[in-house]
């Protein structure tokens, strides 16, 4: 029989998500810190994940003195969370044609002589990190698709660099589809406390063959660590805009997690 977890993950919740509204539903109301000790969470993990339940309306705020208590929405609440599906997917299949011809229309263009593409290429650690560097401190959008597990094992200083450079970087907004890990379910977690920061988790039939693909600044950069340390920058506009179409189609067909 499938995991209670699991198949609230399927209705669109993340996993720490699942495991505080299946908590929360074990041991009644009760306070952040008692939720956070009866799930094993940390309790500012677990107090950003209850905000945004209640945000979807499985989880109701009760006040006792002095002190907040939160207590789950009854588990038919969660029918709402398939109706939203049901949405997304009839909006999805509307836009679905009007998508495939721009798509179609762009790949038709006669494409100007003039017109150049300019490849770089980029081998071992430092060299790779050149990447990162001027995608976040040049890009005002960034559109990537990422594993988040095999990029943290290679370059862990990535994470306070991202925090850093959304900092100094104002205008930056990203978008990040990841797949499926731990490690990527816990850095979302903190990065999305930004609100320029957005992310999906990838389904499952998505295999990324590159470890990072950032679309940016008519740029698409692809960085490969499954054998060896290396990366690729190309700029050419008609490709950014094919590569950022298929990124936003895909995005949409994704589901929402908040």
């Amino acid at each position: 029989m499938k995991k209670i977890t699991d198949y609230l993950q399927e209705l669109g919740l993340t996993e720490i998500e699942a495991k505080v509204y299946q908590g929360l539903c074990e041991i009644g109301s009760t306070t952040v810190k008692n939720l956070s000790d009866h799930i094993g969470i940390k309790r500012i993990t677990t107090h950003f994940n209850v905000e945004n339940l209640i945000t979807k309306g499985l989880i109701a705020q009760t006040v006792h003195g002095s002190r907040r208590q939160i207590i789950a929405e009854p588990p038919e609440r969660l029918e709402y969370l398939i109706e939203q599906k049901e949405k997304n997917i009839a909006r999805l299949k509307v836009d679905f044609p009007d998508f495939v011809k721009t798509l179609q229309l762009d790949l038709s263009k006669p494409k100007s002589h003039e017109q150049t593409v300019e490849v770089k290429y980029y081998t071992g650690k430092k060299e790779v990190q050149l990447i990162y560097n001027e995608v976040l401190t040049s890009a005002k959008e960034v559109r990537s698709y990422v594993k988040m597990d095999a990029v943290s094992e290679v370059f862990p200083e990535n994470f306070e660099l991202f925090s850093k450079k959304m900092k100094e970087n104002p205008n930056l907004i990203m978008w990040e589809i990841v797949e499926k890990s731990k490690v990527a379910k816990e850095s979302t977690d903190v990065f999305a406390r930004n609100e320029r920061y957005h992310f999906k988790i990838a389904h499952t039939s998505i295999r990324l063959s590159a470890s990072d693909v950032m679309i940016y600044n008519n740029k698409v950069a692809m960085v490969n660590l499954s054998q060896h340390v290396s990366g690729v920058i190309i700029e050419s506009k008609d490709f950014y805009e094919i590569s950022k179409e298929i990124f936003d189609f895909v995005w949409r067909m994704t589901p929402e997690l908040t």
